[in-house]
């Protein structure tokens, strides 16, 4: 069996057993591999430049990146946005991030962390790209998120999106954007913005 097969069906494993349940502890079990997301496909690849487009027309400053990962997406957050902090819930992760993206700050923790990780931080864009799947109180998280900005964008590959997408549909301040296609996939997008007045 070939490198690629058997981290690709091994990461799909801890997936479905970490779905909607906080087992982050299964997630750091991941990066016991390089990429356990394989996020060098031309695929992938193209999601991250669609999604800095996106990033790119919001124009933000400073941004917060949840899910940070080895710093794959971070390294095109850099080329857009001044600024690029990440949270990610594994160690391993974060060091590979730090040596990927030198540039950019790193902190260990979960979402669910991340306004006391960050206590007194603003970030003009916060992203949750790929993200929200794991985390068994999502509502919880978002409530968190929106503490640390005015905006937060969220991607959700569409086969998963339909257990978040009551959580943005028809709520205050939610909206959703042209979905991200590449290569037969599509992600749908989701921005808030905190009301102005």
């Amino acid at each position: 069996m070939s490198e690629g097969l058997l981290k690709g069906l091994w990461t799909r494993l801890w997936l479905r057993r970490a779905s909607f349940s906080a087992r982050y502890g299964d997630l750091d079990k991941l990066y016991a591999l390089r990429d356990p997301w394989n996020l060098d496909t031309p695929r992938e690849q193209a999601r991250f430049a669609a999604s800095n487009a996106l990033v790119a027309r919001l124009a933000p400053a400073t941004l917060l990146e949840i899910g940070s990962g080895e710093g794959a997406q971070t390294r095109w957050l850099q080329q857009v946005v001044g600024h690029v902090t990440g949270v990610e819930v594994s160690g391993a992760a974060v060091i590979r991030a730090r040596e990927a993206c030198p540039g950019a700050e790193f902190h260990e923790g979960r979402a669910e962390d991340a306004a006391r990780l960050l206590a007194g931080r603003r970030f003009d864009l916060i992203t949750a790209f790929e993200v929200l799947y794991y985390a068994a109180d999502v509502p919880a998280v978002l409530t968190g998120l929106q503490a640390l900005g005015d905006r937060l964008l969220v991607t959700a590959y569409r086969r998963r999106a339909e257990q978040l997408r009551p959580h943005f549909a028809g709520q205050p301040g939610w909206r959703q954007l042209e979905d991200i296609a590449a290569d037969g996939t599509e992600w749908e997008v989701w921005l808030w913005e905190r009301a102005v007045g």
